[in-house]
């Protein structure tokens, strides 16, 4: 085992492309690396025709991830935390020491006792020590490994996990104060939970970006959802610490869409997010996603009103009002042409 004292952050805001992240930064090492990865839709070979093929039944998810050789330190955590270094920045006074999120899993580097034994993908050994009280120091003082986040605008974020915990097994989840959240609509849902989980999670790397713009970066859901390998890019380049060619970025991104993931779900029998058997994706079908975006701008106002008395910057977010296919814009013709026949 490795001591993990240094480690770069990728921080998601839940419901914001998490799973995803953590799959195209795995293909991404993966390929760096010489491996190889096969196109389940279009036949197509990805990576060295001889290399070792990516072992989906070993990975977890994290939140930890062996990327030495890709990227300068040796592990990297993708999942959801709060930024490090905030905590102990706030006042006693402050309004985020007097809230809590309304559920768990939004802070995992302060929600645990000990992170002796921390999950590791893409590694010979599965766990690392990590730490955080190590990690926070050094980035109270701006120093330590790159920092970033991926969120998605509040509205739809909140919408797409009032779905999410609506039919959540865990009552952790699909309770709140003791109501089911099935019995709720979701004006309630954002403004009395969700909105206040949303706020203490962003305000704390927008406060942290402010104060140190070089350790921290801010990245809109939307962009990578638009623009995957440009916005990819500028994460890689953001952890490495410098700009440079990324050859198998491109690759990664179409290995990584939406109809692929799913095709490897179906070849497996269970889930990608190692939580779910059979059919049941954690990913919805493609016209589904629609349903995750809350067209009402009474709501979205409200909801920017109310973030902004908390000091929640609102020129950050992205309201898209209607999205092209999903990573449509980065794929070759040529590779769309072949899925269509293949499908």
């Amino acid at each position: 085992m490795f001591g993990t004292y240094r480690l770069p952050v990728l921080s998601t805001v839940p419901r914001s492309g998490t799973w995803f992240l953590r799959y195209f930064f795995a293909f991404v090492c993966h390929l760096e690396q010489g491996g190889r990865l096969d196109d389940l839709l279009t036949g197509e070979v990805v990576g060295d025709p001889q290399g070792a093929a990516f072992d989906f039944n070993r990975f977890r998810g994290g939140p930890l991830f062996r990327v030495g050789g890709t990227l300068p330190d040796e592990h990297m955590f993708i999942g959801h935390t709060v930024c490090p270094g905030f905590h102990n920045m706030v006042p006693a006074t402050h309004w985020w020491r007097r809230t809590s999120f309304h559920v768990p899993g939004y802070d995992c580097f302060h929600e645990e006792k000990s992170y002796r034994h921390t999950p590791v993908d893409l590694a010979s050994y599965d766990y690392a020590p990590v730490r955080v009280s190590a990690m926070d120091r050094a980035a109270r003082k701006g120093q330590g490994a790159p920092i970033a986040l991926v969120y998605r605008n509040p509205v739809d974020q909140a919408f797409s996990y009032f779905r999410y915990c609506q039919a959540h097994v865990n009552p952790a989840y699909h309770l709140f104060r003791g109501r089911p959240v099935a019995d709720m609509s979701f004006r309630e849902y954002l403004f009395d939970a969700a909105l206040i989980s949303y706020a203490r999670q962003f305000i704390s790397y927008q406060l942290q970006a402010e104060r140190y713009p070089q350790l921290v970066k801010m990245i809109p859901y939307e962009h990578l959802i638009d623009r995957p390998v440009e916005t990819a890019t500028d994460l890689l380049d953001h952890f490495c610490g410098m700009r440079r060619e990324w050859p198998m970025l491109p690759a990664a991104a179409r290995l990584v869409r939406k109809e692929h993931m799913r095709a490897i779900e179906d070849k497996r029998g269970s889930s990608l997010d190692g939580t779910r058997n059979g059919q049941d994706s954690h990913m919805r079908p493609s016209g589904d996603t629609e349903q995750d975006s809350l067209a009402d701008p009474a709501i979205r106002d409200e909801a920017i009103a109310r973030l902004s008395e908390l000091g929640v910057d609102c020129s950050l977010f992205a309201w898209p009002s209607h999205r092209a296919t999903t990573m449509q814009r980065d794929f070759p013709e040529e590779v769309r042409r072949r899925e269509r026949v293949y499908r």
